[in-house]
Formats: structure tokens, sequence, C-alpha cells
């Protein structure tokens, strides 16, 4: 319930990259790692107890399996992971940090219940330090709140099962540091998250068209190098508004946006959600239909141009466009480059409005 409720309501992109940054605390793993393992040889060679030595061994394995799991996450394959996807790494990061924690609480335990009194201090310095450094890397709550409540709950258990009134005193302080580690694990959680999701929302306002609300040139150029760079073959329409500056002339540039809005609204009508319609600017759209073969891009531009011919009411008038289109097809298998591909369909695009307008043109096959 924890780790769902401090999940809700983000975008996948950016609970990816949350999940992602777990990866990025090698350093100060390495460092509560080598503190563990090192006390508890410590105090094994010191009490000769082989428990302790146990626990060194446990140590030395929990280390490794985290270590390990940092390392294979930044050698899989470079492309981007699905949500599900990263929950399986979330979830091999927190098992294999509870582990660890799991194995520092033993050495606690160890510690307070044979009665090392010169381990005292290692078992909570071990602990806070854990703790401290969760607070401040572990972006995700639940994996923080969980392993600072073993770490610490023992701590403070064995403490004021001492009978000692100072170290009882101390238990309370440590109860009092354990909710001071919800609280700040919870604020920088929260302030993570609202810095990745404003800078999500730029991201997009950055990669949209003020006036129409399509996609921008921006957008367009990486969607378009990304389905080339895809090798599944797509089809790329380019469209130039015919008529267009004749309605500015007459009704002005605010009649003009208005029509450039209404177009865009109509585009949007004759792709499918998986498709890009982009303005590229003035009065120029570029679409892209991924996985689509000559058919259905000629069956898109049938609709957009049937679409923009009907008369648009703008400002009390009638304005009355159409549209010139030139379609280029890349074969599945093939990698082109996005230029080339783009000065094809250009090319097509030309040769559509020297034909007489109101028309769509395949590129000539190279």
């Amino acid at each position: 319930m924890l780790k769902r409720n401090r999940t809700e309501g983000l975008h996948a992109s950016i609970e990816i990259e949350i999940i992602t940054r777990l990866y990025a605390a090698l350093p100060q793993i390495l460092c509560i790692s080598a503190g563990l393992v090192i006390g508890a040889a410590i105090m094994a060679a010191r009490t000769g107890d082989q428990v302790l030595w146990s626990i060194f061994v446990a140590a030395i394995a929990t280390s490794a399996i985290r270590v390990a799991g940092i390392i294979a996450f930044h050698r899989r394959q470079a492309t981007a992971l699905t949500l599900d996807q990263a929950h399986r790494w979330e979830d091999l990061y927190a098992w294999s940090a509870f582990a660890f924690t799991a194995v520092l609480a033993t050495l606690t335990f160890r510690i307070f219940q044979a009665g090392y009194s010169d381990g005292h201090i290692l078992a909570v310095g071990l602990s806070m330090a854990l703790t401290a450094g969760s607070s401040a890397r572990t972006l995700r709550f639940w994996i923080c709140a969980t392993l600072s409540t073993v770490a610490l709950a023992t701590l403070i258990t064995c403490m004021l099962l001492t009978g000692d009134l100072l170290l009882q005193s101390m238990a309370l302080l440590l109860a009092l540091y354990l909710y001071s580690v919800f609280e700040a694990s919870a604020h920088i959680v929260g302030q993570i998250e609202a810095v990745l999701v404003a800078e999500r929302e730029l991201d997009h306002a950055a990669r949209r068209d003020v006036l129409t609300r399509t996609a921008n040139r921006r957008a367009f150029d990486e969607t378009l190098a990304l389905n080339c760079a895809n090798g599944t073959g797509f089809a790329l329409l380019l469209l130039d508004l015919d008529g267009f500056k004749a309605v500015n002339d007459r009704h002005g540039h605010a009649a003009g946006d208005e029509v450039l809005r209404q177009v865009a609204d109509r585009l949007s009508q004759t792709v499918r959600s998986t498709d890009m319609l982009a303005r590229l600017g003035g009065d120029e759209f570029g679409i892209i239909l991924p996985a689509a073969d000559a058919a259905a891009a000629a069956g898109v531009a049938k609709r957009a141009v049937a679409s923009l011919c009907v008369p648009f009411a703008v400002c009390g008038a009638t304005a009355v466009i159409g549209t010139s289109i030139g379609i280029k097809v890349t074969e599945p298998g093939a990698q082109p480059d996005p230029n080339h591909v783009q000065s094809d369909a250009d090319e097509a695009l030309y040769a559509a409005k020297a034909a007489g307008k109101g028309q769509a043109i395949f590129a000539k096959a190279a």
C-alpha cells in the first residue's frame, strides 16, 4: 500500500526516471558495504564469535549482490525501459537492500545480545549511516521507510532491553531520529517528483506549437529521426495549404490563425492516435505514420485533401483553401537518412503543387 500511494498519479516516464536514479548511488553503497563488512570482521576477530563470522560472510554476499545489481543495470541493453521493466529493477534493488539491512540488523542484535559493549558505537554508526544515506539518495519512500525501520527498530529495541538508563535514553532519541528520516525522505522524494513533473511539462511545452497545439518542428524532427533509426518502415506526409496567403490578405492574420487552428483540428481527425501531426511553420504541416504502407498513406492523404477543401467559417466570413501533399514511404528494414526522407517528400509536394494543387503525389522511388 505504501508503495502504491507514493507513486499515485505520476506519469510513467517520471516513475521510470526515479527508479533509474536508484542505480546511481554506487559510491554510497560501496561505502556502507565497506563499513558493514569491515566492522563485522573487526568484531568477529576481537571476539572469536562464530556467529559474527557468519554475519561477516553474509555482509560480503549481500554487498556483492547489491553491487552486481547496479552493474547489471548499467550493462543492460541501451533501450528505453518500460514501466513493467522498471518495476522489476526496482524490486531487485529493494530486496537486495532489504537483505543487506537484515544483515546489519542481525549484527546489531548479536552485539547487544552477547554483551559486546565495545560494538555499541559500531551498531549505532552503521545504522545511522545506512538510514541517513537512504533518506538522501533512495528516491522511493517505501524502500527508505522499510529499511530504516528494520535497521533502527532493531537498534532501539536492543537498547531498551539493556536496562541501562543511558542507552534507553539514546533509544528514545533514535526513535525521534527515525521519525526525522521518514520526514526527510518524504520531503526529498516529493521535491524530486515535483521537479521532474515540472521538467516534463516544460519539455512537453517545448515540443508543442503554441497556435495549433499540435507537435512542433522540434518534436517532428525527433520523431522522424527515431522512425528512421527503428527501421520498421513508415510514411511521411508533408502538407502545404493552397490559397492560405489569400485568406491572410483578405481577412487578416487573426482569420489566418483561426484557419490554422481549424486545419489542425480537421487533420487530427484523419490520423490515428499513434501517428504524429505537426505544424512545421507557417502553413506547412507534417504527418508521420509509423508502420504504414503506401495504401495507408494514400488513405490518410485522401481524407486530408477532402477535409481541407470544405470551407472554413472564420471571423464572420467564409474562407476556402485546399492542400497539396507530398508522400514518402520507407520500407521495413531500411534505416534511411531523415534529411533524405524529408527531401524526397518535399520534392513530391512541389510536384503536387505544380500538377494543379489539391492532390497528393508519392515521391519517386530511389
